[in-house]
């Protein structure tokens, strides 16, 4: 079996013709790159057998780039498992609210003294949440609450539930 180099490079230059309207012409006569080692070299002498040719190194490098645009689009398009609703007990009946599509969250709520439900006037506050991706484990949320008073880097943990673990045990509850 003739052992072949895996890139063929063509023997002249594509040329812009005014034939050809501007256009490159890939159809230039290829020929192998270095030596070929073949115990019959009459198989050197045909460069298009068992040569890779730009035509298809440019097939298969837009085939790749289509692909990698379309996981990226896919990865893009997935949501967050912390994008939703919540509930925290410790603000009753006021507003929780995680959106975005990326690493960097919107964090969105209010808050009432001792909580919303009971008519009491609402300040309404928003933060700043980062996905943190941990191989082999389920993501986490590090959402900066200094805006409000709170720790810089307060860091939220997924529940069996769906819901937002945080450090000091409290839990915000995932709204159906």
């Amino acid at each position: 079996m003739p052992l072949m180099n895996a890139v063929a490079r063509p023997a002249l230059a594509p040329l812009k013709t005014p034939a050809s309207g501007g256009r490159v012409s890939l159809d230039a006569k290829l020929r192998p790159i270095g030596a070929v080692a073949s115990a019959d070299r009459a198989s050197a002498s045909d460069p298009s057998r068992g040569c890779v040719t730009l035509k298809t190194v440019a097939a298969a490098t837009a085939v790749g780039l289509c692909l990698s645009l379309a996981a990226a689009r896919g990865a893009e398009a997935a949501p967050s498992a912390f994008v939703g609703e919540y509930s925290d007990p410790k603000h009753p009946g006021c507003l929780r609210s995680i959106t975005g599509d990326g690493d960097v969250l919107d964090v969105t709520g209010t808050d009432g003294s001792p909580g919303c439900a009971n008519g009491e006037t609402q300040r309404p506050w928003s933060l700043k949440g980062e996905l943190v991706k941990i191989p082999s484990k389920r993501d986490e949320i590090l959402i900066d609450f200094s805006p409000k008073g709170g720790p810089k880097n307060l860091l939220g943990k997924l529940t069996d539930e769906g819901g937002i673990l945080f450090p000091d045990g409290n839990t915000w509850s995932r709204k159906e």
